[in-house]
């Protein structure tokens, strides 16, 4: 659970820059921007999700890891005039590393050690099934 949690952080920061540095001015609008913020906003909720181990959202996690994982999709989808230069090549590969990572941690959660990690018992019913 600590690399999830070391991930998390990493992958906030990272997307954080991102908010950051595509902020809209007057003369550059960018609609992707609101959809990088709900981004941020998820992985933040998730990383709390997880350092306080809150059983009541569990399976809220589990949809939201999903949820995330189609935003940034439809990110990828908005920007695809930006895939001809070579900074849009390498956004475009960091976001799908991201999707991938986000489906990762949704099959670990969904595991036996995940399960152990959020401090749930054998015997509890626990998520979607």
């Amino acid at each position: 659970m600590k690399f999830v949690l070391t991930a998390n952080l990493v992958v906030a920061f990272i997307w954080g820059l991102i908010v950051y540095l595509t902020l809209p001015t007057a003369e550059n609008p960018a609609p992707n921007w609101w959809i990088d913020l709900l981004i941020l906003g998820g992985i933040l909720m998730l990383e709390l999700v997880f350092l306080f181990r809150m059983k009541v959202l569990y399976g809220f996690s589990l949809v939201l890891l999903y949820t995330l994982a189609l935003l940034i999709g439809l990110k990828i989808m908005l920007s695809i005039d930006q895939l001809l230069t070579l900074s849009g090549i390498g956004l475009a590969l960091l976001e799908i590393l991201v999707v991938v990572y986000l489906i990762g941690v949704r099959g670990y959660l969904r595991s036996e050690s995940g399960r152990k990690a959020m401090n749930f018992d054998d015997k509890q019913k626990v998520g979607l099934s």
